[in-house]
């Protein structure tokens, strides 16, 4: 019933078509299924989407679908080696994501789309950098902002108050809830460098956002606000997270989780030999994918091996998601260099998903419920595995060349033990308990933010005031003035008190 009600509420929220701009520059193809997912749902509700992405010849047209590509951002990450990558330091990730953001600014197409075009709201994935916040300047329209990720200090920094340092353990540790003290005073220590990281960061954006984002807005006649405000002028945030995969937090209700929006509600059939073969498989079905990041040639020809004699003793059935050859395979083995992994992980025999642990990988396995065996390499993916291997639904496995029998270990503790098999059922019970799909969010919340002009009755207070005074810092001031006069009154009064007392002593003894 209340599936029912929320549906139609949705469904009532608007009947007009509006214009929105879509921009999802990250040239990866998990990045660009983020920006899919948001164009499907808009397009679905009616209305014109202009989608920015790196891989315009791989998107289909569509009706009410403008296409703009921005192919010049591969070449940023083409030359960037995902081990490497790892070893980064936060203003390298920062610089990283800003040239992106730079790339997308600059393409004369997108550029042009700013200056003649009226959008009535503007989507962007928050990545690393904020410079993408010029684009709804210059539209002088509502922003609405993905975390790619689960919440971090980062994104909750543009919305509200970081609260969750000392409650909650950041995106790159492994802490329990409830930190001890040591623990805490490690998240706030790693917060804060992420913070600071931003803070140091504001400085280039700013110069990049009056550079590129200046003379657009002289063209199309608007004055272009202050990068210190447009950064935080988000209407919503829209995050890909749930609490079946995540801590609550304390947030304003612009922060929406909608974890597993980019998934089909139908999966498309499998193809026909695969579906066969699955069928066939009633000892179980393994499938094997490192994500579209992690290519073959990342994996040593050593480790190749050691990975083929350990599927080759399984008595399971093991799909490899592989871009290249492989001679002398088992015959329970079979690579592809394509899998529809969503399809294959609902498939009713699927007993384990063995992954580098990418966030939308780990929300498609818990989706249908099935164990993970995470083998992580960088970014969010050894936090992902820590917490999913925590929650009791997976194992992780360091990504190295000798992984081998670590890897052999793992699949033996996975595969025999059914807790893990288990826990996978419950989360997906709780991830698929909403009361509407994610997908339908979006619609209704980018709908609410053009139809209030930003949406700002969900927004945090936490911007009418200043830093000091979100923290109490001048009211402990007023009580500090307060107490340090009331404890001169109550000295200076003790003093004539005594002087009192010992004066009139003093008389008494000299009449005597």
């Amino acid at each position: 019933m209340k599936f029912i009600i929320f549906s139609v509420l949705l469904t009532l929220g608007s009947s007009n078509a509006y214009k929105i701009l879509c921009i999802f520059p990250v040239p990866s193809r998990s990045h660009d299924n983020l920006g899919q997912g948001f164009v499907k749902p808009l397009l679905k509700a009616g209305h014109e989407v202009t989608w920015v992405t790196p891989f315009p010849d791989k998107n289909k047209p569509q009706k009410g679908l403008t296409i703009i590509g921005v192919s010049e951002t591969q070449d940023i990450t083409n030359k960037v080696d995902p081990l490497i990558m790892r070893k980064w330091s936060i203003a390298t990730l920062n610089a990283f994501g800003r040239n992106i953001s730079v790339a997308a600014a600059t393409n004369p197409a997108v550029q042009a789309a700013l200056v003649n075009e009226k959008f009535d709201a503007v989507i962007t994935e928050n990545f690393f950098s904020d410079l993408q916040s010029g684009f709804a300047a210059v539209q002088q329209a509502p922003w609405l902002l993905l975390c790619g990720s689960v919440l971090h200090a980062s994104a909750e920094a543009l919305v509200d108050d970081v609260r969750s340092a000392p409650l909650i353990p950041n995106l790159l540790s492994d802490f329990p809830i409830p930190m001890n003290l040591w623990q805490r005073l490690a998240n706030t220590f790693v917060v804060g460098l992420i913070v600071l990281g931003g803070w140091l960061d504001i400085g280039p954006n700013e110069v990049d956002y009056k550079q590129i984002f200046g003379p657009l807005a002289e063209k199309r006649g608007v004055v272009l606000p202050p990068y210190s405000e447009v950064i935080y002028n988000i209407s919503v945030l829209f995050v890909n997270s749930h609490p079946s995969i995540a801590p609550a937090q304390s947030l304003p209700p612009n922060v929406v989780d909608i974890a597993g929006y980019h998934i089909e509600s139908h999966h498309a059939p499998l193809p026909k030999d695969l579906q066969e073969l699955m069928d066939k498989s009633t000892q179980g079905v393994i499938y094997f994918s490192m994500g579209s990041v992690v290519k073959a040639a990342g994996i040593p020809q050593q480790t190749r091996k050691d990975i083929i004699r350990i599927f080759g003793a399984l008595p399971y059935t093991v799909l490899w998601k592989f871009e290249e050859h492989l001679e002398g395979l088992p015959k329970n083995v079979h690579i592809r260099p394509w899998m529809p992994q969503p399809a294959i992980l609902a498939h009713p025999n699927t007993k384990l998903f063995i992954t580098h642990g990418g966030l939308l990988s780990t929300l498609e396995a818990i989706q249908a419920g099935v164990p993970l065996l995470v083998v992580p390499v960088f970014g969010d993916q050894p936090g992902n595995a820590r917490r999913a291997e925590r929650a009791g639904y997976a194992v992780s496995v360091p990504f190295s060349a000798d992984m081998g029998e670590k890897l052999k270990a793992a699949l033996d503790e996975v595969l025999g033990d059914d807790r893990y098999y288990k826990k996978a059922k419950f989360l997906s019970r709780l991830f698929n308990n909403r009361p509407a799909p994610p997908s339908k969010m979006i619609a209704h919340y980018v709908e609410l933010a053009i139809e209030t002009q930003g949406a700002y009755h969900i927004r945090s207070t936490t911007r009418f005031y200043k830093w000091y005074e979100r923290y109490m810092l001048d009211q402990l001031a007023v009580l500090a003035i307060a107490l340090f006069v009331i404890y001169k009154l109550l000295k200076l009064a003790l003093q004539r008190a005594w002087k009192l007392i010992t004066g009139q002593k003093t008389q008494k003894q000299k009449k005597h």
